[in-house]
């Protein structure tokens, strides 16, 4: 029996010492979202040179909130984000502005680092963006670019949606996030158990 007893301890501590690290991190947004107007635009839909043509400021910031996810091997993050409301004015003024509400950005890209500073490689990720233009639904595409991030418990997060593909109403869009976010690590599933089986047999052996 005491032999039974020490190899269940035995076992307990090599799972508890085995368990797998962290699968991912989730970034969660605590603050800030849409901020510089000049990186906040919509130009009119096939424009040369989308800077340069605007129809649409963005006219003032709007918080964010949502997560980015990343991946135990850094290889891949995971973008789902909300924003509730955001005007955009027109430019030079005097038109009706265009106001986006309940959005919701979507998407993944392939990224490099470590799992506290990384940032998107070449080319651009699929995503899309929903929600409501001046009251109307709508869905489309879009690139996700520019992702990268710095977060050592908190941290900033930044991405771009657009405007390649992102088009509503006869516009192309660019919105791009600055975002405060933490830090959150997420064990595997099997790490869970590991953990769970590891403290059974540990408890066991008290009884």
């Amino acid at each position: 029996m005491r032999m039974t007893k020490r190899i269940s301890i035995a076992f307990s501590v090599w799972l508890l010492a085995t368990a797998p690290a962290f699968a991912s991190t989730l970034f969660t947004v605590a603050a800030s979202g849409l901020t510089a107007s000049s990186a906040n635009y919509g130009c009119p839909a096939g424009s040369f040179d989308c800077f340069v043509s605007l129809d649409f400021q963005l006219a003032a910031p709007a918080n964010a909130t949502g997560t980015i996810a990343v991946n135990s091997a850094v290889t891949i993050a995971t973008i789902s984000l909300d924003v509730a409301s955001v005007t955009f004015a027109s430019v030079p003024g005097g038109s009706p502005s265009d106001v986006f509400t309940n959005v919701h950005y979507q998407g993944s890209v392939s990224v490099s680092g470590s799992s506290t500073n990384f940032s998107q490689n070449a080319g651009p990720g699929p995503g899309s963006v929903s929600g409501l233009l001046n009251g109307t639904p709508f869905t489309s595409s879009s690139a996700i670019v520019n992702l990268s991030c710095f977060v050592v418990g908190s941290g900033q997060c930044g991405l771009a949606f657009g405007p390649q593909a992102f088009a509503v109403d006869g516009q192309n869009w660019l919105h791009t996030f600055d975002v405060f976010v933490t830090a959150t690590p997420i064990p595997e599933p099997s790490a869970i158990a590991l953990v769970l089986l590891g403290a059974a047999g540990l408890t066991l052996r008290r009884r």
